[in-house]
């Protein structure tokens, strides 16, 4: 009995550790926009002896990302067992040490020139004489380490630029494969094409015209939102909860919405409404004296999202932005909730 026990014991631990490898992971200075269950952000990784960056969907339990810094990681990686959901990671992701955390380096492009375009969402609003009013085509320029992240339309993509000589080039990066009615998939290939060329830009106010050095020709105007537009556009509308803490799915009933004449803020948490008022700077909000109504919930789902939910909303100073149809929140430049535009 006891030689069977060892036999099963040997056996145990044989198939458990076919399941498990340690694995190196680099891990890129920046997060970028990423699409898995819903639109969320993504860290970039090299596994291994792999020369080019993939996007890594999933979390790695013990690991405290910080951006500005890369990393090389040693991970226990372990594949999950049982029958999984389609969009679920095959995988677990454990830290098992840190070998390395360096401060990323630091370009000079904002400081050597008068342009005010880094850090900033460009809005695409005309391509090649056609004004595009959708806002579904936009990108931000990172100065700290020349990326470029943002939306082609239907498809996220990232990448990285070079700016000299007040020229700026975009070379090719990485996109999601996500397909979309004729037009949209036109009007993202017209610009994705565009993009490629090196450009001349120009800044007048909020306006930023991209000129075609071959050409001569302005090809591409942005815009650059201000606060004022921001909440324009947020003011009055309901937005569904459909992320969080990077968990997306259907969360019921969970929603806010924002008057902007009041400065009042309400909504619903999974559970029970929730009111009260906030306050902006820039970027920033502050809710303040939220109240919500007192039933009981009737699963511990919708509980666990009214807790997290409030969470974040009470005493805690977050930051956030608008892309084309989501509100964004995030805490110490987490990504925490997503709220999409309900119609």
């Amino acid at each position: 009995m006891k030689k069977v026990q060892f036999l099963v014991a040997i056996l145990l631990v044989s198939l458990s550790g076919f399941a498990q490898e340690t694995i190196k992971l680099k891990i890129k200075e920046n997060k970028v926009p990423c699409v898995g269950v819903a639109p969320m952000e993504c860290l970039q990784v090299k596994e291994g002896s792999n020369k080019d960056w993939t996007f890594f969907y999933d979390s790695i339990e013990g690991f405290e990302y910080e951006p500005s810094f890369t990393y090389k990681l040693k991970v226990e990686k372990t594949k999950k067992s049982g029958n999984l959901p389609a969009d679920a990671s095959a995988y677990n992701y454990k830290l098992k040490k840190v070998i390395s955390k360096k401060k990323a380096k630091t370009s000079k492009v904002s400081q050597t020139t008068n342009l005010d375009i880094f850090n900033k969402k460009l809005v695409l609003t005309e391509l090649n004489g056609q004004k595009i009013s959708k806002g579904s085509i936009y990108f931000e320029l990172n100065d700290s380490d020349k990326t470029v992240s943002g939306k082609s339309g239907i498809n996220r993509f990232n990448s990285s630029f070079e700016f000299k000589n007040n020229e700026l080039i975009i070379k090719p990066g990485m996109s999601t494969l996500m397909a979309g009615d004729p037009k949209s998939m036109e009007l993202e290939n017209e610009f994705s094409n565009a993009i490629q060329s090196p450009f001349k830009v120009i800044q007048i106010g909020n306006e930023v015209k991209f000129i075609n050095v071959k050409t001569n020709k302005v090809e591409m105007i942005f815009n650059i939102p201000t606060t004022n537009d921001i909440w324009t556009f947020i003011d009055g509308k309901e937005w569904k909860l459909f992320m969080l803490e990077n968990v997306g799915k259907d969360f019921g009933n969970a929603s806010i919405q924002f008057n902007v004449t009041e400065n009042k803020v309400s909504g619903n948490n999974g559970c029970n409404r929730f009111f009260g008022n906030y306050k902006t700077t820039s970027d920033e909000i502050i809710f303040d004296s939220l109240g919500t109504t007192r039933m009981a919930c009737k699963d511990e789902e919708s509980k666990e999202t009214e807790r997290k939910m409030m969470h974040y909303l009470n005493n805690s100073t977050l930051r956030f932005d608008v892309a084309e149809q989501t509100l964004n929140f995030y805490k110490d430049d987490k990504l925490v909730m997503m709220f999409g535009l309900q119609f």
